[in-house]
């Protein structure tokens, strides 16, 4: 997948959505994130083109200070969304939904106990289908768990998604030194 995927033949802005954003755009333009354990959804309104995406770190508000960000967590990186929909007179039944994120990549040499008690990405990824659950949404395509980190471009007015699965190279932590 090139660096900037085209649509209708011309370069669209790109945004990039962090750990603890959630993005809404009512203009035609990609959204970009990077996933290892973090769990990501896309909203879709096809009639209306507009779209939002979220990067939640963790499975849920219950594990926050009071004053954390909503979008850090899944169930209210969720009700975020629905909520800026809402905010412009479309329901939660009208969006088109989709799932990705969660990867295990650090856990294989523990026993199964010490895999199940630490994979926050599961977690993550269990988290947000009970938030979208909670408001009718149901995934149209999923993209979750296993072992591999994910880069995704999601274009906000078509609802496509273009997602690359990183080999271990592309995850791997770098030194400070090499960060920069």
């Amino acid at each position: 997948m090139p660096a900037n995927p085209q649509h209708d033949g011309r370069d669209l802005p790109v945004a990039h959505v962090s750990i603890g954003d959630c993005a809404f755009a009512t203009r035609s333009m990609l959204l970009a994130t990077v996933l290892g354990s973090c769990v990501c959804a896309t909203f879709h309104h096809p009639a209306r083109r507009c779209g939002g995406m979220f990067h939640a770190m963790l499975p849920s508000k219950g594990m926050a200070r009071p004053n954390s960000r909503p979008c850090l967590f899944a169930d209210q990186a969720v009700a975020s969304l629905v909520q800026r929909f809402r905010t412009l007179g479309i329901y939660p039944e009208e969006l088109v939904v989709k799932l990705f994120g969660g990867a295990n990549t650090m856990l294989s040499a523990q026993s199964t106990a010490m895999r199940e008690l630490l994979d926050v990405g599961r977690k993550n990824v269990d988290s947000a289908r009970a938030a979208l659950a909670s408001f009718g949404l149901r995934p149209v395509a999923e993209d979750t768990l296993g072992g591999r980190g994910r880069k995704l471009f999601f274009a906000t007015a078509t609802g496509e998604v273009w997602l690359t699965r990183l080999s271990s190279a592309e995850t791997r932590t770098l030194p400070p030194e090499e960060a920069g």
